[in-house]
Order: C-alpha cells, then sequence, then structure tokens
C-alpha cells in the first residue's frame, strides 16, 4: 500500500520528491538504518515537502510496516481485536455505541450475546429505531462494507445476504464535528502507546478525520484528516491521501488552525488512555473516538494493526515522538524481529 500511494504523491505533487537539507537526510538516516539497511527516503521527503519542516525522526512507513509494528504488536492478538462484535467483551458499557445484533458465522446473538433463532429477525428488526448502522466484523477498514439503514425492510435484506457482522445504533455527533461534515461520523483517531520500559500508557498523536462530499471519514474513502496539537488545537491544514492540503474544509467551508479547539479534550486523552490499559497485549493502537450529541465519549472501535502512521507525519511530527529511541532498541533487541521480517508477503 504505501509503495502505491507513495507512487500517486510523487506523481500528483512532484514538488514532493526535493531532497531535504543534507544535515536532517543524515539525521534520518542515522535514527533508522539500523532497523533498516534499504532505508528508503521517500516518506522524510514527502513529509518535509508537504509541511515545510521534518523532524528526522520521522518513521519510514516501509520499516513500520515491515518491522516496528510487528515487533510491538504480535500478530495473534491484533487479529482478535480487529473483530468488532469481540471488542465488547473487552471494552466497558456505553463506551461503544450500542449493539442491537451480532452475527458470528452466520449465528445471530443480541446486545448480551444470547443466542436469536431466525423467526425472531422480524420483530427485532422492527423494533429498532432508525437509522442502524451495519459493519462487517472483518476487513472493514476504509469503510468498506459499513452501511447505514434507514427502515426495517432494508435492514432484512441486508441480514439475508451476510454473515460476521453487527448492527448499531446511530450515533448522533457532536454539533462541533456535524458543522464540518454532516454525513456519518468525524472521528479522532488516537495513538496511544504502551512504553517498553515501564508500561505506563501513553497518547502518542491525535487526529481529526472527515468525510468529504458524503463520503466516511476514511482516507481511503476520500476524506481529509488534521493534525490535532498536543492541547487540542487544530492543525493550520488538513490533508487527503494524496498530500493536497486544505487550510478549511472543502464543504462546509470552517477552517482549520489554532483558534479551533477540539471540546472535551482533556476528557478525550483520560478515556483513550484508560481504554488502552485494558488492552495489555498490544503496545500501539490507533482509536477511534466520536462526540456524542450530549458531550460524551464513545469509541467507534480500535485499530491493533494496519495503522496510518502519516496522519501526524504528515504535519511534520515524528510518530513516536520522544519515545522513537527506546521503540527503535527494543526493536533491535526484541527476538520477533527475525520472526516478523519473515511474515511479509
Amino acid at each position: 500500500d504505501w509503495r502505491l500511494r507513495h507512487r500517486k504523491v510523487f506523481r500528483l505533487h512532484p514538488e514532493y520528491r526535493r531532497r531535504c537539507p543534507p544535515h536532517l537526510e543524515a539525521e534520518h538516516r542515522r535514527w533508522w538504518r539500523p532497523l533498516d539497511p534499504f532505508l528508503r527516503m521517500d516518506t522524510f521527503r514527502i513529509c518535509y515537502n508537504l509541511a515545510g519542516h521534518a523532524d528526522p525522526r520521522i518513521v519510514p512507513e516501509e520499516t513500520f510496516a515491515s518491522v516496528v509494528e510487528r515487533c510491538l504488536n504480535p500478530p495473534d492478538w491484533p487479529f482478535w481485536l480487529a473483530h468488532k462484535s469481540v471488542l465488547y467483551k473487552f471494552l466497558p458499557a456505553g463506551v461503544l455505541p450500542p449493539a442491537h445484533l451480532h452475527n458470528l458465522g452466520g449465528a445471530f446473538f443480541d446486545a448480551r450475546f444470547r443466542p436469536i433463532a431466525c423467526t425472531s429477525l422480524e420483530s427485532l428488526a422492527r423494533s429498532l429505531a432508525y437509522p442502524v448502522v451495519l459493519k462487517p466484523n472483518w476487513g472493514s477498514s476504509g469503510g468498506r462494507g459499513v452501511r447505514f439503514l434507514h427502515n426495517p425492510d432494508e435492514l432484512l435484506g441486508a441480514l439475508s445476504s451476510r454473515s460476521d457482522f453487527l448492527v448499531q445504533a446511530f450515533l448522533e455527533q457532536h454539533p462541533f464535528f456535524r458543522a464540518y461534515h454532516d454525513y456519518g461520523v468525524n472521528t479522532l483517531r488516537v495513538y496511544t502507546y504502551r512504553s517498553v520500559s515501564d508500561d505506563r500508557v501513553h497518547v502518542l498523536n491525535i487526529a481529526l478525520r472527515m468525510g468529504v462530499a458524503g463520503s466516511l471519514d476514511n482516507l481511503t474513502a476520500g476524506g481529509i484528516v488534521c493534525f490535532v496539537h498536543p492541547d487540542g488545537r487544530l492543525h493550520h491544514y488538513a490533508c487527503d491521501r494524496y498530500g493536497r492540503k486544505f487550510d478549511r474544509h472543502p464543504d462546509s467551508g470552517l477552517p482549520f488552525g489554532p483558534d479551533v479547539h477540539i471540546p472535551h479534550f482533556d476528557r478525550l486523552l483520560e478515556l483513550t488512555a484508560e481504554l488502552a490499559s485494558r488492552l495489555p497485549m498490544i503496545r500501539v493502537a490507533g482509536w477511534d473516538m466520536a462526540l456524542d450529541a450530549d458531550g460524551h465519549w464513545r469509541c467507534i472501535e480500535v485499530n491493533p494493526h494496519g495503522h496510518s502512521i502519516r496522519f501526524a507525519q504528515y504535519a511534520g511530527r515524528p510518530f513516536f515522538g520522544d519515545f522513537t529511541e527506546e521503540v527503535i532498541a527494543y526493536c533491535m533487541s526484541h527476538p520477533r524481529r527475525r520472526r516478523a521480517a519473515l511474515r511479509i508477503y
């Protein structure tokens, strides 16, 4: 994915190919070549030329995917935590959107995971408040397979043609986020890191993801993303997947920048750190958080693998920040490094 995307970024923005100042490129190599002897400069040059500056600790995307992520998050647990229905067993009640229905391997279960007979589905469907959201339990990255259903007949039709999914209540988003884009839900991607040195949970970085022209908020679906500074202020531009910059939302015209502050930001930091502490089996997690109409933060999903490190790095910020050195040292010494390298295919 990163290679194809970089190729398109350079085709659309040839200026992003420009070399960075030599001392910065040398420093970037000093950081990352011990992990990757075939280090490419593409990620660093894109980030530097897009932002106008970049920290040499910017993580090369191919190095992150092939070595770092696989050392920090062994592959077995992230596989299961990516299952949306299973996540209801790990997180506290009231954090995830209310679930109406789970389908696991073709069998139906209610919100408390009690079996439901197929003959009861129609009465259940006609008792729900609409719209509802149907999501595949697996493989929904980029919004693939997510549907908004507006009446019982639509839901019943979807139930008969799918397997392994959940049906959730539709989340009415807070007016702050709805003003930017009112289709679907705009979310904050909050990356947390459980330190390899002391196991404490830290918030690495945050980005606001927004839909565009009726898309979902995923970049692969056509959305845009804006870095959020540690004090809750928005960065002065947002980007699409291929590095196009926006100083305001292309639909609503609302501006980005330091005058815009995410509401209830301190509570967001507290909640995501608390949620991450419940998953000791992974070190890096991406939490998609939404603020509902009542001002409560909800977890839409957790991303335990396939991380989008460019959300922060397109703003010139290194994904791991001050934890970069300890992460590199851990990946150099951890025995999973050899196993991880062999798992690339």
